[in-house]
This record gives C-alpha cells, structure tokens and sequence, in this order.
C-alpha cells in the first residue's frame, strides 16, 4: 500500500465519551474501530508488511504436490496481522504450471456466539481467519507472498531448493518473501577433541558471532568448551576443533549422526594436524557422513556472500582441505584463528579477515537453512 493510500485510511476522529451518553453497537464497534486502524497504519509505518516470524515453506518427503506452511506470524499491507497457529498442508495439484506465487491472505469469521446459543443479549465473537492460496499471477488484493515456484509441468512435484540463492525449476523460491521481523536466532556450541594447545577457537566465533549480530540479519549465541553430549543437539551448529588423536565413543558416533541427520543440524569440523585429520576421518567413515570435495556454485560459495572458492585461511603448512557432505563441513584452514586476527607468523589483513567473517556467515546461513 503506497503511502497516500495509507494516509486516506488514517482515523483522523476518535469518540469522546460523556456521562449519559448511549453506548450503541455502532458506537461500540467506532470506538473500537479506531484503536484497530491505528495499530496497524502504526505497524505499516514502523515496519511495512510482510513476515514476523516463521511461516518457511517446506517440500512434503518424499515430495509431491503439496508444500507445507509451518506456524508463523506476517503483517499484510492494511497492516492486519496473520497468525498460523499451527503447520498447514497446502497441495496445489495438477491444475497450474509456469510461475505459480503462494500466497497469505487476512479472513475474518461471521459474528457467532462461542457456546452456540442464540439466546438474546450474548456477545457475538469474530474469529480472526486466514486463506492461502495459489495464483499464476498477483491479485489486487490484500496479501503476503509465502513463497514462488517455476513449475516446468502440471504433473511436476515440488522440491526444496538445493541452492536457495538460485532455485531451480520446481524448486521452493524463498527469495521473494519480505522477513520484517527480528533476526533469525542461531546457537553455536563448540568442542574440542584431542590436546589442543590452548581453546582459542571459541574466541574466534565469538568475534564471528559479533560480527554477524551487528549486520542485524542474525542474532547469534556461542557457548565456547562445550562437552558432546546429549544437550549439544539443541544447537544450529555445532564446532568440532581437534589437535592430535583421538577417539570418540559408539555412543557419541551416534548422537552426533543423528544430530545431523535427524535433527538436521550441522557439523563444521576443523583439524589442526595430521593426526586430528585421521581422527576426524575415521569417525566420519564410521558414522556414513564421509565429505567430497565442494562442488562450483554450491550454496555455501554464493549465499549470502559470493565466492568463487572457499576464502585463504590461517595458513596452514600444506594443501588445505574443505569438503562437504550433507550437513558436514571439513576444514583444514583453521579458521577459528583467522576469526579473531591471527595469520600464520604475523597479523592478519583487514581483507583477510572482513573475507573469513563473511565465509562464516555462509556457513552459519547454511546452518540455519537446514534447520529451517
């Protein structure tokens, strides 16, 4: 809604009560009409319309005709607000193809009673509603997009995007919803195997997490010397750093697949020495979660900060390594130093480390994708 519609639909008079007056339901529902008008003209003004909260789309697995909307809050452009209480099934079927727009839409109930009696003198209830809907094009009306595909066939299913920066045909299009509300929440635990020399690392992300906060895009939290352990699961993403050997036992092996395969959660692990890398590996074989190497345009090179490849590390002696596997990043570039300045027998360049702070925040992104 552009601004001079806004300002056609301010209250510019509000009832002034007097003693003796008659409280009609005309009055009534004025008195109170205004109140309504103004808190959403005031939440248009101070945040515009869109997402508060939640409300991601989802393919259905194994994926078919339908995406899910998970609960969430938005704000559409007459500044009412939407609340889904709970996810909701949608299944566009086989009717549509081309670009196809989800969209979010206000409703309101008919006046009812609440106990079902339509005995004189009852207050009448309007249940706030809502519909969503799929269009091949944007109606007039009042709405908020969920999310857009390009389906390429009606019998196409739907599929969530292996790079959200760039979906592919049939792929769940998130790029166009406009998120107004408080920044994605992210928590990052790290644990440290082996003999490291010092639990430096924890500081590196906690400068990472700083930098991050401050860009106002994420609000990210760092508990630094963690133990592996059951409650490390709650976490985004959890930081693996580990110098000389080790060994982890059957029962952690476990928790931390099911960590990344059940709980979607995410792995980034850093060896600091041959021998750590042996360790890590051998978990990683015998959990099944063993990384390759990151392919060109894989989404952690391009979202949100574009790289064509991984950014130099700490400078480690040797080639290092990055790999990849579903919800498992291996590093060899110890960039838990590089975070908080350090080089490799000098200080870091402001290029250096304004490069690693922004491969951070596409690892940490990621994160919060498969989270989602």
């Amino acid at each position: 809604m552009k601004l001079e519609e806004i300002l056609q639909h301010y209250p510019t008079k509000r009832i002034k009560p007097v003693d003796g007056m008659a409280v009609t339901s005309e009055v009534w529902e004025e008195a109170h009409a205004y109140h309504r008008q103004r808190h959403g003209l005031h939440v248009l003004f101070s945040q515009g319309s869109g997402i508060l909260a939640g409300l991601e789309v989802i393919a259905s697995d194994p994926p078919d005709t339908s995406v899910y909307i998970l609960p969430g809050v938005a704000v559409d452009p007459a500044g009412q607000t939407i609340v889904l209480p709970q996810p909701v099934s949608y299944d566009i079927g086989h009717e549509m193809d081309g670009a196809l727009y989800l969209l979010l839409s206000y409703g309101e109930s008919q006046p009812r009673t609440d106990n079902g009696s339509d005995e004189e003198g009852n207050p009448l209830y309007v249940h706030t509603e809502f519909s969503i809907f799929a269009r091949t094009s944007l109606p007039g009306t009042s709405w908020v997009e969920l999310a857009r595909v390009r389906r390429d066939s009606r019998e196409a299913v739907f599929q969530n995007a292996q790079n959200p920066a760039y979906p592919e045909a049939n792929e769940i299009d998130l790029r166009y919803r406009r998120e107004i509300g408080a920044p994605r929440e992210a928590s990052l635990a790290v644990a440290y195997l082996g003999q490291l020399a010092g639990n430096n690392h924890g500081r590196g992300v906690s400068y990472l997490a700083q930098s991050l906060n401050h860009t106002g895009r994420f609000q990210v939290s760092v508990e630094d010397g963690v133990s592996i352990g059951p409650s490390i699961i709650t976490n985004t993403l959890i930081y693996l750093v580990g110098q000389g050997r080790f060994e982890l036992e059957a029962g952690l092996m476990n928790g931390l697949r099911n960590y990344v395969h059940r709980g979607k959660g995410t792995l980034f692990i850093e060896s600091m020495d041959a021998a750590a890398e042996e360790s890590f590996f051998s978990f990683l074989k015998a959990t099944g979660m063993q990384p390759e190497p990151l392919p060109d345009g894989h989404r952690l090179l391009t979202h949100p900060y574009l790289f064509a490849a991984p950014p130099p590390g700490f400078g480690n002696q040797g080639t290092p390594k990055l790999l990849f596997g579903e919800g498992v990043i291996y590093s060899t570039y110890n960039y838990g130093l590089l975070w908080q300045g350090e080089q490799r027998g000098r200080k870091a360049s402001r290029e250096e480390i304004r490069s690693a702070m922004e491969w951070g925040g596409n690892i940490i992104a990621y994160a919060m994708e498969r989270r989602r």
